[in-house]
């Protein structure tokens, strides 16, 4: 323990972290300045009228809005609920089946998950039907905007954070010898090339603080500024919320029952996950080549070639490659903002971004394993 305590020290004592972080937390001030006013004032002020947002729609909801005291935002609110119906009772995820089959049309294959993917699917419509997720009002007009700004824009910009300070924290720990002249000695017993083993244990761990800082103090800030007080029960797949991939646009269908508070809590957990997935790739690769810029410049060649990759397979038709590729970290970080739905084509598993994550952690963890073992039988001379 107290050598991982003494890496803990190598990594936080080093200025640049600090100055990253702290560019990072300015970049996401920024971005949440950049959000629609009109939205701050939605939130803050409908949710000081009776906690009006996150309510269910029915009589008594209708009744008490009619009776209040008619403002801008509860005249678009009141015009927003008039009629409203539950979607669910009529949605047919066969339209969705038909839509993408007619994406992947090239390769049987791919035809044939996506149609058992919506089928499975179809179960979930019927049970949201049952109870009435459809009616819950959210955050009413403002919602989809919200939704994605918090899940999407902004979230995104914390994950993405994490991953780049995670595996810049894990390849410094892991080169801090080679860059002071000192891995020869270091080396030079069994127990000193354990060392390295430490600073995996180390790195992990770290990442997840790291994540946590910025989490913390950019969510902070944010939930400050926008009042979700009435809005943590509300259900996320309520109508007013949606999701939109290739311009199909369908209800935000989730595949368990997630209250805003919920999603919230099990997105933060998932990216802890995938935070400490993109440590133990860098790991492997800074374990492997030992010289940090190199693996650096490999790591970033392998997540921006990734990314070409998986848009190359879908311009050659090759449907089934390209949904296997969609298992790997960087798709996993972009879909951050339909995360436990069925996010359209970059899945054709149910929860595909959480076996996704557990996979890497599988994978990686091995390979981290089996290079650990390699370096400890390699000369470094």
């Amino acid at each position: 323990m107290s050598l991982v305590y003494c890496e803990w020290r190598k990594l936080f004592h080093l200025p640049a972290l600090w100055a990253f972080l702290g560019l990072c937390l300015v970049f996401n001030g920024l971005l949440i300045a950049t959000q629609s006013p009109y939205d701050r004032a939605f939130f803050n002020d409908t949710s000081a009228d009776a906690e009006l947002l996150g309510q269910r729609v029915d009589g008594e909801f209708l009744a008490g809005l009619s009776a209040m005291p008619e403002t801008e935002n509860r005249k678009l609110l009141l015009q927003s609920v008039a009629g409203l119906e539950d979607v669910f009772e009529t949605y047919d995820t066969g339209e969705l089946a038909d839509f993408y089959t007619g994406v992947v049309k090239t390769s049987p294959l791919a035809m044939e998950w996506m149609t058992w993917k919506y089928g499975l699917l179809a179960e979930r419509v019927e049970h949201l039907s049952q109870t009435d997720a459809a009616l819950d009002l959210y955050a009413g007009p403002a919602t989809y905007g919200s939704h994605q700004f918090l899940f999407g824009a902004l979230f995104r910009a914390i994950l993405g954070e994490s991953a780049i300070l995670a595996m810049l924290g894990t390849l410094y720990l892991l080169g801090y010898e080679g860059l002071h002249q000192t891995e020869g000695l270091a080396c030079a017993t069994r127990t000193g090339r354990r060392l390295w083993g430490v600073k995996l244990l180390a790195a992990l761990p770290a990442s997840t603080v790291v994540y946590g800082l910025l989490a913390s103090f950019t969510l902070t800030p944010y939930f400050l500024l926008y009042d979700y007080g009435g809005i943590w029960s509300a259900s996320v797949s309520s109508q007013f919320n949606y999701f939109s991939d290739m311009l199909f646009v369908r209800p935000f269908l989730t595949w368990g029952d997630f209250t805003v508070g919920q999603y919230l809590t099990a997105a933060l957990g998932l990216g802890a996950a995938l935070t400490a997935v993109f440590s133990l790739l860098a790991a492997v690769f800074g374990i492997f080549i030992r010289n940090s810029y190199l693996a650096a410049l490999a790591l970033m060649a392998l997540c921006f070639g990734g990314l070409g990759i998986v848009s190359a397979l879908g311009e050659l038709g090759w449907w089934a490659v390209y949904l296997i590729a969609c298992f790997q970290p960087v798709i996993v970080w972009l879909s951050c903002s339909a995360w436990f739905t069925e996010l359209g084509l970059t899945a054709v598993l149910p929860w595909q971004e959480t076996i996704a994550v557990g996979l890497n952690l599988l994978l990686l963890g091995g390979g981290a394993i089996l290079v650990l073992r390699r370096f400890s039988r390699k000369d470094v001379a």
